[in-house]
């Protein structure tokens, strides 16, 4: 029976979790607009001197994932929470890979907006999960 009364206490009264979870996910969406018009000005048509990939289209890609995973969790918080995550780990994985200077900064920089939004946009579902 205490299940059940904590379970109404925490859908009747003010939801810190929620509240915190939406401002870190504004301020993820907020910082990811600036990193999605840093990598469009950076240019997608710039080719490497020694040939190789340009990866920047793929980076944009995965940077509008999470933003787009970030968006969506305000209204489902586990599929949006699910994309924002694995965006993160994808933007992570590729930064770390082509980055050659500061790369664990920059893995760090790229991909924790989304990671910490993410996660806690999981945990919030997780926490209000009818069973």
């Amino acid at each position: 029976m205490s299940n059940v009364s904590d379970r109404n206490h925490v859908q009747s009264s003010f939801d810190e979790l929620r509240v915190f979870t939406r401002s870190v996910g504004l301020l993820a969406i907020l910082t990811a607009l600036l990193y999605l018009r840093a990598i469009a000005l950076g240019g997608f048509l710039y080719r490497n001197p020694n040939g190789s990939l340009n990866l920047t289209p793929v980076l944009f890609v995965l940077v509008l994932m999470a933003t787009i995973g970030l968006v969506a969790a305000w209204r489902w918080e586990c599929l949006g929470g699910l994309v924002a995550v694995v965006g993160a780990i994808s933007v992570a994985a590729l930064v770390f890979t082509t980055f050659e200077a500061n790369r664990l900064l920059a893995t760090f920089v790229y991909s924790s907006p989304f990671l910490v939004a993410g996660a806690l946009c999981l945990v919030d579902w997780w926490r209000h999960r009818r069973t």
